[in-house]
């Protein structure tokens, strides 16, 4: 019981309800964060995942699209488009990890019309204060409880456990000044055996994983700490240079903070 208490404590949760035309979202170079589910209520929307498998499929009303955090992609956006996005993130490593290499995909239901009201009234709660943001989120795990079992993994990549160590020591000290060679020593590699290995094994360099961990930290004191600035942010995260964290969380978000902290965050 309690490692599933563990694993289901959320770091960050938002919903929100977007309105617009013809568009295009593209995040083909910018990793997404956090997870994401919208449910289309109206128009047409094209997904195409730009992380591996160049898969793209069609969402009419009622469909669900699961954005798994990490997933590159481009979404094309058709007439009078709207729809509800939950976007979340878990602190702890769990059924929804990042590690369970999720596919970008397309939920169908049943219960459209139920499924539309539900993320309604998630939204509606969410809106309406701390208290009845409990009503919101025991929907969501609803949600989440139905979701999962439906959910398509990609091929499962055995990854070196010394790079896993490098990876635990990153998400454990990532407010610290970390290096290459910081990092090679605690996978018990040299720096010019580390690299390489780290990048074929996760994709990124370590400098990216780091600045992509850093980031997604960041989001959730943006949104979660309205009080705190922007600079105070970004030296709790680990960045030594403001000028550095802006440029590098509008590369992988698509917006600076500030633009963030109003929670303008597409699918």
């Amino acid at each position: 019981m309690n490692n599933i208490l563990t694993a289901s404590k959320l770091a960050f949760f938002n919903a929100e309800k977007y309105s617009h035309g013809d568009h295009t979202y593209d995040a083909s170079c910018s990793p997404r964060p956090h997870f994401c589910m919208g449910l289309l209520l109206k128009g047409k929307a094209v997904f195409t995942d730009c992380t591996g498998s160049g898969e793209a499929f069609e969402l009419l009303p009622g469909d669900m699209v699961f954005v798994p955090v990490t997933t590159r992609y481009v979404s094309n956006w058709y007439g009078d488009v709207e729809y509800i996005s939950l976007h979340f993130l878990f602190e702890y490593r769990s059924a929804l990890g990042k590690n369970n290499n999720f596919k970008l995909q397309k939920v169908t239901f049943e219960d459209k019309q139920e499924k539309i009201q539900l993320f309604h009234d998630i939204l509606s709660l969410f809106k309406s204060g701390e208290y009845r943001l409990l009503g919101a989120l025991s929907r969501f795990y609803g949600i989440l409880f139905e979701v999962v079992p439906k959910l398509e993994c990609g091929e499962t990549k055995i990854i070196d456990s010394r790079i896993l160590d490098a990876v635990s020591y990153i998400e454990q000290h990532y407010e610290d000044h970390l290096t290459v060679e910081k990092l090679a020593l605690e996978a018990k590699m040299s720096s010019s055996r580390f690299f390489p290995c780290f990048k074929s094994a996760l994709g990124v360099t370590p400098v990216d994983y780091i600045n992509h961990y850093r980031v997604s930290k960041a989001i959730i004191m943006i949104v979660n700490n309205p009080e705190k600035s922007i600079d105070e942010i970004s030296i709790s995260v680990g960045f030594e240079s403001t000028t550095y964290f802006r440029r590098v969380f509008k590369i992988i978000t698509g917006k600076n903070p500030r633009e963030y902290r109003k929670l303008n965050a597409e699918i």
